[in-house]
């Protein structure tokens, strides 16, 4: 974790001490520092500094940029100098002024929503780890392996519960990291998602019967372990929460907000934002069993592009569902199930390219974690939203090589023969079945595009994110 004492020290002295300085205010990203005398700042020595991305001069001030964890740098410096605390300033005081049509440029959207899903994800990385690890133990200690304890045993049950927790209420701790990343009251976030999982909520999705909010329809659909929903409802929800505070006359606040806040997200997440995701996944699902039929080889390229985004929205369920009774009656399938194989082998690529490559220790660390407990614990979520959905680039290269592999396993004829697990997710090659060596060369083209790329360009995490990580897991 960074030393933000020593850090703060560092900041007021090449700044020309605490008496060189008459104020220190902060907004999103800058540090600013009001200077009797702006000309003892150096510009050298305060670029020097590793935690501070660049210095600039602007309006009187002296402002550091310094990324996401300025407030924490603000209140120690504010400590080390005996400075007063002041209010943050608004971050758009620093934004530039976009013409409309560049605000809305694709890709600058698209820079935007991965920016919120690694904002809200970088936080809970410690779940990942532990359920992960404590997944692998019961496998390996278990009776699938050693049998050093049974089903039964004591120990068993309490490590698949803890297992089993962190997955099952992803979505709270995903609005929870949602709420902090978009400046929103966390407890409501924490409650819608409740909502979303309780037993109750699960029943009537179970139950299959008609569901009305206010009058509207309900989407039927189980959000246990699912985080983008969550990230985009709590994303809606810090604007209604801001306009009812703007709206909201002083002496009703603490009741007007909270209610009004949860009496307009209630049908928003569960009638539109919620299924959304589902929705615009289920048109993928649609084309994929289009090209099921119709396509062969390029339906294996866009499975292998695109499978993990599918896992991550529990889509593979629908999709898998509707093509089996076909795979079932010929005895083998040679489109889908050969290109989602592959991607078992490039997600162990990316994972080990990560583990050599990404920047910062803690990611790199994290590599590893998701490798093995991928390998040993046959959970791929922490690899999936840990490292795929936070990194562009990880994404880029594990969904190339997939439709590289995807692509092959057509172009040679390796179909899969065997639909029922095989154990451990670095056996699946075997269930090629009697194509296992046009199997094993798909899959070994796949891996190698994927390792190559993420060996040779990196990847995309930024330092602040760097911090972010550093901090969720040694907090």
């Amino acid at each position: 974790m960074a030393n933000y004492k020593k850090l703060a020290a560092t900041i007021i002295e090449k700044v020309g001490g605490k008496e060189n300085v008459s104020s220190v205010t902060h907004c999103m990203t800058r540090l600013r520092l009001v200077l009797k005398d702006e000309g003892l700042a150096s510009d050298d020595a305060l670029n020097a500094i590793p935690e501070i991305i660049s210095v600039v001069r602007a309006g009187g001030q002296v402002q550091l940029v310094i990324g996401t964890t300025v407030d924490k740098v603000y209140d120690a410096v504010c400590a080390e100098g005996g400075f007063e605390v002041q209010a943050a300033i608004d971050e758009n005081l620093d934004a530039p002024k976009l013409p409309w049509k560049e605000r809305f440029a694709p890709k600058r959207i698209g820079n935007l929503i991965l920016d919120a899903v690694s904002g809200c994800i970088s936080p809970i990385l410690p779940i990942f780890c532990i359920s992960g690890i404590f997944r692998m133990i019961t496998i390996l200690l278990g009776p699938e392996m050693a049998n050093l304890f049974s089903e039964e045993s004591d120990i068993y049950q309490l490590f698949n519960l803890v297992a089993d927790a962190g997955y099952y209420f992803l979505p709270i701790f995903g609005a929870y990291a949602a709420a902090k990343k978009f400046k929103t009251n966390a407890m409501y976030a924490i409650l819608t998602a409740a909502i979303m999982i309780h037993p109750t909520m699960l029943g009537i999705v179970e139950a299959g019967e008609p569901f009305t909010v206010y009058g509207i329809p309900m989407t039927l659909i189980n959000y246990t372990q699912a985080i983008l929903p969550l990230i985009l409802i709590v994303w809606v929800q810090s604007y209604v929460e801001r306009f009812l505070k703007r709206i909201c006359p002083d002496m009703l606040r603490v009741l007007v907000i909270p209610v009004g806040t949860m009496f307009v997200m209630l049908p928003l997440a569960l009638c539109v934002l919620g299924p959304s995701i589902s929705f615009l996944m289920g048109i993928v699902a649609n084309i994929i069993i289009w090209l099921g039929a119709n396509a062969g080889p390029v339906c294996g390229a866009v499975v292998g592009a695109t499978w993990n985004l599918i896992i991550a929205t529990g889509m593979h369920v629908p999709i898998l569902t509707a093509l089996m009774p076909s795979w079932l009656e010929i005895g083998y399938d040679a489109v889908c199930s050969p290109a989602n194989i592959v991607v078992v082998y490039t997600s162990f690529a990316i994972a080990v390219a990560y583990g050599l490559r990404a920047k910062g220790k803690v990611n790199r660390q994290f590599g590893w974690t998701c490798f093995v407990t991928y390998a040993f614990g046959r959970v791929s979520e922490p690899l999936i939203y840990g490292i795929l959905l936070r990194d562009k680039k990880a994404f880029a290269w594990s969904a190339i090589g997939g439709a590289v592999g995807g692509l092959a396993c057509g172009l040679i004829d390796a179909k899969v023969f065997i639909f029922s697990s095989v154990g451990f997710p670095w056996m699946n090659v075997l269930r090629y079945g009697e194509d296992i060596i046009p199997g094993i060369i798909a899959c070994a083209i796949g891996a190698g595009v994927t390792l190559a790329l993420g060996l040779i360009f990196g990847f995309e995490t930024r330092e602040s994110e760097e911090r972010e990580a550093e901090e969720a897991i040694e907090a």
